[in-house]
């Protein structure tokens, strides 16, 4: 795969591990796609572990597999001969790192130094509640001799990998998610006129401890202690799944919340609910709050990572701390019993996300970072 590109035109390669799909990086990397200005960025996707096959829903642009088995094996140094050759013949200029760990971003940015990439990118979405000792050791080897730049999602985020890896503040730009709002465009701002019977309180996430499933299961049997009526409802999938299920029925509210499972259009899903919340233990910038917004939904969200820098605390929405299923419970009882704040604050956080999130403003953000590195104008 190698073709010629026009003058000045940047040549970017985004690198993942794994390409899953509808996951957090995979969604926002299809969205930049689909914004950023193919006259002046030519994209270019590598995967560096599994196959074409693995890849459910390809990215528009050119894809190259590593089919890469394991770092620590004789079979890696031929892997960087492949890389390299990859990196040389596409003329890539940058290499945008995306869902990579440390050790294998050690690897990849030393082949594509050695092959003529004028830049090497990292990326940085959560505030590293997956860090060891070693990722943290081989991220500042990464950021001390390596890596030219970062972009991070959150001030956080920002913060976490100056704190965890040593990268050095003027090298990092901060790039939030990007959202396309027209997918909510045919959803109405709730009302309390609009609120509907019983009232429904839903999540948007995968099932696990990180995402804090059993956080949001335990708010709901207190939340139901005094309003019976209101139904709960998780929306997503995860291999935990029948252990939560069977919480759900240990507490006795299996006729008030419900694990609908993964959903194809969650716009549709927002749609039905009165309220949103989002109980992570540790987070970035969630698409799930901002996709909350977009939709016009009054929200209750844990106070982690960047979700500070989306919810005004009583402005549009509700901040309450997390790994704490009472404050969480209080929240949610809180726009229950005051319909009239729950409507203010669910206009309000449709504005601001309108405002500061539009994916095709954010997607020419990327561009100008790109073109400011390379000095090319």
């Amino acid at each position: 795969m190698t073709t010629q590109s026009p003058q000045n035109k940047i040549r970017v390669c985004f690198v993942f591990d794994l390409w899953r799909g509808r996951a957090g990086a995979e969604l926002q990397l299809a969205l930049l796609l689909r914004h950023i200005d193919r006259n002046r960025i030519e994209p270019f996707v590598l995967i560096l572990h599994g196959d074409e096959e693995s890849i459910p829903e390809p990215p528009n642009c050119p894809i190259y597999c590593l089919k890469m088995k394991r770092l620590h094996s004789f079979s890696s140094f031929g892997k960087a001969w492949e890389l390299r050759r990859f990196f040389k013949q596409n003329h890539i200029d940058i290499v945008q790192a995306l869902t990579i760990d440390n050790p294998m971003l050690v690897f990849m940015a030393s082949v594509a130094r050695r092959s003529g990439v004028k830049k090497v990118f990292g990326f940085r979405v959560d505030i590293g509640f997956w860090m060891t000792s070693w990722q943290a050791q081989t991220g500042r080897f990464a950021h001390r001799f390596l890596v030219h730049k970062v972009i991070a999602n959150a001030e956080a985020c920002k913060q976490a990998i100056i704190k965890q890896e040593r990268a050095r503040p003027d090298n990092i730009f901060l790039v939030p998610n990007l959202i396309e709002t027209k997918l909510f465009a045919k959803i109405s701002t709730w009302t309390a006129a609009s609120a509907h019977v019983p009232r429904r309180v839903g999540i948007v996430g995968n099932l696990k401890p990180i995402k804090g499933t059993d956080i949001f299961i335990d708010a709901a049997k207190i939340v139901l202690e005094t309003h019976p009526d209101v139904l709960f409802e998780l929306a997503g999938s995860g291999d935990e799944s029948g252990r939560y299920q069977a919480r759900i029925e240990h507490l006795g509210i299996a006729q008030n919340v419900y694990l609908l499972g993964p959903l194809s259009n969650i716009p549709t899903f927002l749609a039905t609910l009165d309220i949103a919340v989002l109980s992570s233990r540790s987070e970035g910038l969630p698409n799930a709050v901002m996709e909350y917004m977009a939709a016009g939904r009054p929200c209750v969200v844990t106070d982690v990572g960047g979700c500070n820098e989306l919810i005004r605390h009583e402005q549009n929405g509700l901040l309450v701390p997390p790994k704490d299923p009472v404050a969480l419970a209080d929240g949610i009882v809180h726009l229950l019993n005051h319909p009239d704040r729950a409507e203010r604050f669910a206009a309000t956080a449709r504005e601001d996300v309108s405002e500061k999130y539009e994916a095709a403003t954010l997607a020419n953000r990327w561009c100008e970072i790109y073109e400011s590195v390379l000095n090319v104008s």
